[in-house]
């Protein structure tokens, strides 16, 4: 049996990444007589994993001295000691890198001499020529969810007054080259274009932001547009499965100023909701591409999928999961 030590965060918060690693974890368990998977919530400073009766809980010190496979899933340069360490004592190590950005080349030069493996969840926009390609691997980040919440009986109230329904999320504010990375204004001014123009009717907008970091960025928005109010614009401050909202809407929105291998977008795809996203990077096959930072653009894509001009067809979305579970098992590396 191979054991796994992974190096990240689970929700909360609830983000891209930590949703990736909640959803492995449960993931592993299809496969536990040939994997043990526990993962670190650096974060949280404590170990994760799957409750074992008659169990005690295991300490990092004991997980890592024990552990085959070093997996890191770090932004942040403490996984180049991380690394280090592991192949110090001998360990395996993988790394995944979530975004399709790469901050600093050297530092990513340095976590792909150390790592065994690196996986690229998006490997359209990053410059491997200058990485040790041999040890490169694309794997995308998304896994189904393992069980859906459901969602409050006031929101499906909601929700169920209306015959058309938009979602968009982020994960917390954050700015990129000055303005918000997960394009709420985008959305709510061509939205706001739409209701305004009366070429949208009994539609409604769901905005989620669990973290409660958009708040005031989205009050200035709303007094900008005041032909947007409670009857078709509801923005939730608090956390909520996601998946299961996408379930009950018509379409969902990335409007994302720069992202890597969104969750959002295949689950939308999974569960056959149209989703909108900014071609700011590679998009899976089915995904409707806007111009990235163009409300206009993003208002006519809105319009065509409410007017049932796109010829959308189901797309058959892969679970990636087994393909990390077989690179533990591989003996490539």
């Amino acid at each position: 049996m191979k054991k796994v030590l992974i190096f990240g965060t689970v929700p909360p918060p609830i983000g891209g990444v930590t949703i990736h690693l909640e959803r492995f974890l449960h993931f592993s368990q299809n496969h536990k007589e040939q994997i043990d998977v526990q993962i670190y919530d650096i974060k949280k400073q404590k170990m994760i994993q799957i409750e074992k009766k008659g169990k005690n809980s295991p300490t990092l010190l004991s997980s890592f001295l024990n552990a085959d496979i070093i997996h890191i899933h770090l932004s942040n340069n403490i996984k180049i000691p991380i690394a280090l360490l592991a192949r110090v004592f001998f360990k395996k190590v993988i790394y995944t890198h979530h975004n399709s950005r790469v901050k600093s080349m050297f530092w990513f030069k340095i976590i792909n001499f150390l790592s065994n493996i690196v996986i690229l969840v998006n490997d359209k926009e990053i410059d491997t020529e200058q990485l040790n390609k041999e040890k490169i691997r694309h794997i995308p980040a998304f896994i189904p969810p393992y069980k859906l919440e459901a969602l409050s009986k006031p929101l499906l109230e909601k929700i169920d007054n209306y015959s058309f329904v938009i979602s968009t999320n982020c994960s917390r504010s954050t700015i990129v080259n000055g303005k918000e990375l997960y394009g709420f204004d985008l959305v709510i001014e061509a939205y706001g274009e739409l209701i305004q123009n009366k070429k949208l009717t009994n539609t409604l907008l769901i905005l989620v932001d669990p973290s409660t970091t958009m708040r005031k960025t989205v009050d200035e928005l709303l007094i900008a547009h005041p032909y947007l109010d409670e009857t078709n614009l509801i923005y939730i401050d608090k956390e909520l499965d996601f998946s299961s909202l996408i379930k009950k809407s018509h379409l969902t929105i990335r409007a994302t100023r720069s992202d890597g291998d969104s969750i959002s977008v295949r689950e939308s795809l999974y569960f056959k909701t149209p989703i909108i996203a900014s071609d700011v990077t590679y998009r899976p096959k089915g995904t409707i591409l806007f111009k990235n930072d163009n409300a206009k653009d993003l208002e006519n894509k809105i319009l065509d999928i409410y007017t049932n001009s796109y010829n959308l067809k189901p797309e058959v979305v892969e679970d990636f999961g087994q393909q990390v579970v077989s690179l533990y098992l591989s003996k490539e590396y």
